[in-house]
C-alpha cells in the first residue's frame, strides 16, 4: 500500500491549480479514484507526507469543476456527467472527512448539477440531463447523501426503495458499487432491506 501511495504522489502533476492525477484514457475518472485513495489514506493515518498531495488532488478537482453547470467530465471545466461527478463528490467527501479543505462553492456547484439531471424531484437521475438510469440514479442518490440529504428526505426514500426493488444486478458492477453504498448508508447495514440486498 505504501508503494502504491508513493506511486500516486510521485505521478502527480503539480501546478498552481493543484495536483493532477489523470492519465490518457482515464482523465478525470483516474483523478477522482486516485484522489479518493489519497484522501482515505491520509484520513486513516494522518501521515503528514500525504497531507499536501491529498489537498492538492482536491484543489485540482475544485479547479476543474464546470463553473456554470457545477459538474465534472473528462477535462477542465467541461459540462458534467453524472458518472464523473460521482467520483469527484466521493473524493471531496473523503477529503472533508479527513479535515482537508473543501470549498462550499464547489459543494453548491455539485448540488446544482444534480438538480439539473434529477427526475421525480430527486428520486432518479440521468447522465447529462434528467433521466432514470439505474446506475446514474445510484450515483445521484449517493452524491445527495454525501452532500447533505437526510434519511427522512422523501425523494431519497423513493429512490432507495426503487433500488431495493431492483436489487443487485449479476453483471452490472458499476451499478452494484454505488447502489450497495446507497443501501448501506440508508439502512446502517441493518434491517430487512439491507439483509435482502446483502
Amino acid at each position: 500500500v505504501k508503494r502504491g501511495l508513493y506511486y500516486l504522489t510521485r505521478s502527480m502533476n503539480v501546478s498552481k491549480r493543484g495536483g493532477a492525477l489523470w492519465e490518457p484514457g482515464g482523465t478525470m475518472y483516474s483523478h477522482g479514484l486516485a484522489s479518493i485513495a489519497l484522501c482515505e489514506a491520509y484520513g486513516m493515518t494522518q501521515d503528514p507526507a500525504l497531507s499536501s498531495p491529498a489537498q492538492q488532488a482536491l484543489d485540482y478537482i475544485m479547479y476543474v469543476q464546470d463553473p456554470v453547470g457545477g459538474g465534472w467530465r473528462y477535462g477542465v471545466r467541461q459540462p458534467g456527467d453524472t458518472s464523473v461527478v460521482g467520483w469527484q463528490v466521493m473524493a471531496l467527501k473523503s477529503g472533508h472527512m479527513a479535515y482537508l479543505r473543501v470549498n462550499a462553492s464547489n459543494v453548491r456547484g455539485a448540488i446544482r448539477f444534480l438538480d439539473n439531471v434529477q427526475s421525480d424531484a430527486g428520486s432518479a437521475y440521468g447522465y447529462t440531463r434528467p433521466g432514470q438510469g439505474e446506475a446514474t440514479t445510484a450515483v445521484g442518490l449517493l452524491c445527495r447523501m454525501y452532500l447533505g440529504w437526510k434519511l427522512d428526505n422523501q425523494a431519497l426514500a423513493r429512490g432507495v426503495s426503487q433500488l431495493a426493488q431492483l436489487g443487485p444486478q449479476p453483471d452490472d458492477y458499476y451499478y452494484n458499487y454505488y447502489a450497495t453504498q446507497v443501501l448501506f448508508h440508508y439502512t446502517g447495514g441493518v434491517g430487512p432491506m439491507w439483509e435482502e440486498w446483502d
